[in-house]
C-alpha cells in the first residue's frame, strides 16, 4: 500500500509502538491521521494531518465514536491500525469476571469489531493492521490472560483470511517485548523485568510501516524470534525451558 495520501486511524497512539508509528506516518505526503488514545496529552495536533481523539477502544461505544469522528473529519478510511492493548502480570487468584472481560474487550474484541467497521467503508482498497504479539505463540508465565487474548486474535485473523474480500489487505504484526512502559503498567510498579528477547519501539514501528507499504501479510519485527520460534516448534523442550526461564524472572508476581 502506498501510504501517501491515505486516511488513517491509529489506536493506542499516545505511547510506545503506537506513538512511534504516528511519528513515522506524519512524514508521508497528504496523510490524515485520527490518533486515538484514552489520554491524548502527548499527541500533538497537526493542522490537516493529525487529529487527536479521546476514546475508550475497549467498548463498542468507543469504537463507534472513533469511526463516526473519522468519517466526519477525514471522510473515507483507507487504513486502520489496531494497536491499543495492555497486559496483566499476575497470578490468577480469586474469580473476577470483569478483570478477564476488560483485557479481552480491548485486546481481542475491539480489533475484531474495528475490522467489521472498516469492511463497511466504501474505499476501493483498504488495509487493516493488527498488532498481535509473539506472546500469542509462546507461554509467558504470569501473562496467562494476555497470551490468551493474543492467541485468540491470531487465530481469528488467520481464519478470516479465507473469508476476506479481495480489496482488503490484512497485516498481522508479531512484536516481541519492547522497551516502553507497557510492562510497568502490567504490574503497576517500576522496573518490571521484560521477557527475552526484546527490542526498542522505534525499530518495531519502522518495520511495521515498511511492512504495510510492502503489503506483507505477517510482520515479525524481531529476527531472533523468526529464527528461534520455528526451532521451538520442532523441539518443544526448548519452548518449555524458555517458559521456565521466564517464570523465574517474574517469580515475585507468582
Amino acid at each position: 500500500m502506498n501510504i501517501n495520501g491515505k486516511h488513517i486511524i491509529l489506536t493506542g497512539a499516545s505511547a510506545g509502538i503506537g506513538y512511534e508509528i504516528l511519528k513515522i506516518l506524519t512524514t508521508y505526503k497528504n496523510v490524515k491521521i485520527i490518533a486515538v488514545a484514552r489520554h491524548v496529552d502527548m499527541i500533538k495536533s497537526v493542522e490537516g494531518v493529525v487529529f487527536p481523539f479521546v476514546a475508550d477502544a475497549s467498548t463498542q461505544e468507543g469504537v463507534d465514536s472513533i469511526f463516526t469522528f473519522a468519517r466526519e473529519t477525514i471522510g473515507r478510511i483507507d487504513l486502520f491500525i489496531a494497536n491499543a492493548g495492555f497486559a496483566y502480570l499476575e497470578k490468577l487468584d480469586a474469580p473476577n469476571w470483569k478483570h478477564i472481560e476488560n483485557i479481552y474487550n480491548l485486546n481481542t474484541v475491539s480489533p475484531i469489531y474495528s475490522l467489521q467497521q472498516l469492511i463497511e467503508e466504501k474505499a476501493d482498497n483498504k488495509a487493516f493492521v493488527c498488532i498481535i504479539s509473539g506472546a500469542g505463540f509462546v507461554s509467558l508465565p504470569g501473562y496467562s490472560l494476555y497470551c490468551s487474548t493474543k492467541a485468540a486474535l491470531h487465530h481469528f485473523i488467520e481464519t478470516y483470511r479465507y473469508e476476506q474480500n479481495k480489496n482488503l489487505q490484512i497485516t498481522a504484526v508479531y512484536p516481541i517485548a519492547t522497551h516502553t512502559d507497557f510492562f510497568d503498567k502490567a504490574t503497576g510498579e517500576a522496573d518490571t523485568p521484560l521477557p527475552w528477547p526484546n527490542q526498542n519501539a522505534k525499530t518495531v514501528a519502522r518495520k511495521i510501516v515498511k511492512g504495510i507499504e510492502k503489503g506483507q501479510k505477517r510482520i515479525y519485527p524481531s529476527l531472533l524470534f523468526r529464527i528461534f520460534y520455528p526451532i521451538g516448534r520442532a523441539f518443544p523442550v526448548f519452548l518449555k525451558l524458555y517458559s521456565l526461564m521466564e517464570k523465574r524472572k517474574v517469580r515475585n508476581w507468582l
